[in-house]
């Protein structure tokens, strides 16, 4: 009966409880929100990012005949050697690619595989999220994704979900032989979430982009020290492509969003690089491309700033060329 004399010593026997409830429930209820005040009154030790210092210039670090056209673009260290790889969506597979020494290898390729999607999508739109070390990947003109990872040196495909990942956590399904989720709310074309970043203070910051087919991008970013958050602060920014990522580039605490534009295909295309809570009108970086902008990744490659990657290509072609913008 030690337990009982110790919860008693801590007041934990003496809380108010519903007579109705068994005595062990009750008694949970009471340590679990003891506990959570507890913590709450402690808080998180905040360890506040280190500023490294950036110089935005635009460099072609390759060109990359794909096979098919790209349709999702992301980054992540699934091999777990501390270095971010990138990993590009197309219409038939999944490509790893290193971009060690400033240059663009390819590391492995998986294929979709199984039924095609029916009804067959107009336009092969795709997503790729990191979940857990496993890449989501998935491709409108297939009923299922895949779930990829390595296994030792060899990167493995397996069976996905029917719903594409927006999030981490978080699926949905396109409008049937649309390029877009949902059908009676809100009409979007691409979601992006950042969980890992922090503010100038160690702060935990939630962010979630949800870019309409109206090609507004709506942010919304929650600041959380342990499990007190504060309200959500809104950004909204318009003419904005399908290609568009969230990071800290230089580690400051202030999140950049980096964007393309929504031209028609074919279009000259343009990336722009803002600061959230910044001017929007005075970018941080502009930089215009010939070609469309069909993928921005954010790569950490172990050297200090985030590597921005734009993959640009002209309309209908399975050749990218890839663009570090940092």
């Amino acid at each position: 009966m030690r337990w009982l004399v110790a919860l008693a010593g801590l007041g934990l026997l003496a809380q108010p409880a519903r007579a109705e409830e068994p005595f062990l429930v009750r008694l949970a209820q009471t340590v679990r929100a003891r506990l959570e005040a507890a913590s709450l009154a402690r808080g998180p030790k905040l360890v506040p990012p280190v500023p490294v210092a950036v110089k935005w210039k635009a460099t072609r670090i390759g060109s990359l005949e794909l096979g098919a056209p790209l349709v999702a673009l992301v980054a992540g260290d699934l091999d777990g050697n501390g270095k971010g790889e990138l990993y590009a969506v197309t219409s038939r597979e999944v490509i790893a690619l290193s971009l060690l020494d400033g240059k663009a290898k390819e590391l492995g390729r998986v294929a979709f595989g199984g039924e095609p999607a029916v009804p067959a999508p107009r336009d092969v739109v795709g997503a790729a999220v990191i979940d857990n070390g496993v890449l989501l990947a998935h491709a409108s003109s297939w009923a299922h994704g895949l779930r990829v990872h390595w296994r030792g040196k060899t990167l493995v495909g397996e069976p996905g979900d029917s719903e594409l990942a927006l999030c981490p956590g978080e699926r949905a399904k396109l409008a049937p032989g649309r390029n877009y989720f949902g059908e009676g709310g809100a009409k979007l074309y691409a979601v992006r979430c950042r969980y890992d970043l922090v503010d100038p203070t160690g702060r935990t910051l939630h962010v979630r982009g949800e870019l309409t087919i109206a090609n507004k991008l709506e942010l919304q970013v929650t600041t959380c020290a342990g499990a007190a958050c504060e309200p959500p602060v809104s950004y909204d920014f318009a003419g904005v492509g399908v290609a568009f990522e969230i990071a800290d580039v230089d580690h400051d605490g202030h999140p950049e969003v980096i964007v393309s534009g929504a031209g028609a295909p074919g279009d000259a295309d343009a990336v722009k690089v803002m600061t959230l809570g910044g001017d929007d009108k005075k970018p941080s970086f502009r930089k215009t491309f010939t070609g469309g902008v069909v993928g921005l990744a954010a790569i950490d490659a172990g050297a200090g700033a985030a590597w921005v990657i734009a993959a640009v290509r002209l309309v209908g072609a399975n050749r990218v060329d890839l663009w570090r913008l940092d």
